[in-house]
């Protein structure tokens, strides 16, 4: 593992929970069921992408996976 990768991933993960809370912002301020509808299933698939990339993350970097133990998360 390289920490180049580790640093990919992080962005990445950055990347996956803006999207969360933009569509979330969307999702709050429009109207249309419809549209709320679609635009919540993408944000639970951002949130999808959120795990995989915490879980891949918590395999490569000992430290933190540590973190998490020790919180129990």
């Amino acid at each position: 593992m390289n920490s180049k990768d580790l640093e990919f991933l992080r962005e990445d993960l950055i990347g996956e929970l803006e999207a969360i809370n933009q569509y979330q912002d969307h999702i709050d301020e429009i109207d249309n069921e419809e549209i709320k509808k679609v635009l919540s299933h993408i944000r639970d698939d951002e949130k999808e992408h959120v795990a995989e990339l915490i879980k891949v993350i918590r395999k490569l970097d000992e430290v933190q996976e540590e973190k998490f133990q020790k919180e129990e998360l």
